[in-house]
């Protein structure tokens, strides 16, 4: 099994920003995309969205103490408890392109033999079309690799299993180097396929992070001759404080920066001065400017109007719908990206989201990485 990837179009001025068609096996969908994320509660389970024009790529992210995974493996009942978890999310994505994520807190220590085969097999399920090998925080870029070595000799000797493709944890500029490096050696690992997390943090306060890994993975392109499909995960749309009630969007202007997918935000957020404490509160997503609206002043600012699965009323009523409802949003903007990419105005269409356009550095940002990151003609990948 393979991913297959083609561009359609390319932006003419923002010249990182594209359209590709993906396929894998006889799932085939179109990019910039949002992937949706399954979850066990049913309020923060974005595969409930049933529109398939928003469909196409969902994402099963776990994250897993050394405590949960020790019950793992010692533990049968807990196996089979996690097992029907995952087969039940599976399930309902079966027609999508299926991205399986484990971020394993192995406390800063190297994982053991033991633990990397477990945290293999929660994911070895012939439902499952991609793995993404898993990402353990504070652990030295070194060890990381020592940690893929032994987590790719374990994919080689499964009877099946989904496709692997690299994962760029949130290293340095020079250990995103040293990782891309040695995926290139790799035969295991896809080529034209790459995760990358962005730790809670947004496109713009991490634009060098965005145009390294741009940079890098066009490296792939020209060694490998094909486009390299870039998926962020763990995207926030900005810091915001308990006193700003509008944020700007800074996690879907990605897509003209050079990204052809991004899922949800997965990491807890602590709050400003209060130690131990996470902002769980999200803020909904305006399609009309581009901001991010605290549920206080959202009656008056977004706009419900259209034939949305999830309203502002449902959100009002149930704030812990709003996961669902910033993604159904997200993923029906995405295809308007889309649009504009294909009839080369992308720039335009940023510029026309007051939010974005009214804060400088943002837009500053975007051009800046597309100045930076662009390497050479991709005219020849468009088929």
């Amino acid at each position: 099994m393979i991913i297959k990837t083609k561009i359609i179009s390319i932006d003419d001025e923002l010249k990182c920003a594209r359209t590709l068609e993906v396929s894998v096996k006889s799932k085939v969908t179109i990019t910039p995309r949002r992937v949706l994320s399954a979850s066990r509660s049913k309020y923060n389970d974005e595969t409930m969205l049933w529109n398939r024009s928003i469909r196409g790529f969902v994402e099963i992210y776990r994250r897993i103490s050394h405590e949960i995974l020790f019950k793992v493996m010692s533990e049968e009942p807990y196996i089979q408890r996690f097992n029907y978890e995952v087969s039940s999310m599976l399930k309902r994505a079966e027609n999508d392109i299926i991205i399986g994520i484990v971020e394993y807190n192995s406390e800063g220590k190297m994982p053991g033999k033991g633990e990397i085969e477990c945290l293999f097999h929660l994911f070895n399920n012939p439902l499952l079309d991609i793995i993404v090998p898993p990402i353990v925080p504070k652990l030295p870029c070194e060890d990381y690799i020592k940690f893929l070595d032994e987590f790719i000799d374990i994919f080689q000797t499964c009877s099946f299993h989904a496709i692997l493709v690299p994962v760029i944890p949130h290293y340095s500029v020079i250990d995103i180097s040293r990782l891309f490096e040695y995926y290139a050696k790799k035969d295991e690992v896809s080529k034209n396929f790459v995760c990358a997390d962005f730790n809670g943090g947004n496109a713009i306060s991490q634009y060098t992070f965005v145009s390294k890994i741009v940079r890098e993975s066009q490296k792939f392109e020209r060694e490998f001759g094909e486009p390299c499909l870039r998926y962020a995960i763990n995207l926030k749309y900005g810091k915001a404080t308990k006193k700003q009630y509008v944020v700007p969007a800074k996690d879907i202007i990605i897509f003209a920066m050079g990204f052809d997918l991004f899922g949800a935000n997965h990491k807890l957020i602590p709050r400003l001065g209060y130690v131990g404490d996470y902002d769980l509160a999200t803020k909904i997503f305006n399609r009309v400017d581009y901001g991010y609206y605290s549920l206080e002043m959202a009656g008056n600012a977004v706009s419900d109007i259209d034939d949305y699965e999830v309203k502002l009323a449902d959100v009002l009523e149930k704030k812990i719908s709003a996961k669902v409802f910033n993604a159904e949003r997200h993923g029906l903007e995405s295809l308007e990206i889309s649009k504009s990419i294909n009839e080369q105005r992308l720039s335009k269409y940023i510029k026309s989201k007051s939010k974005v356009a009214e804060d400088e550095k943002t837009l500053r940002k975007i051009f800046k990485v597309n100045e930076e990151a662009y390497r050479g003609n991709l005219l020849k990948y468009i088929h």
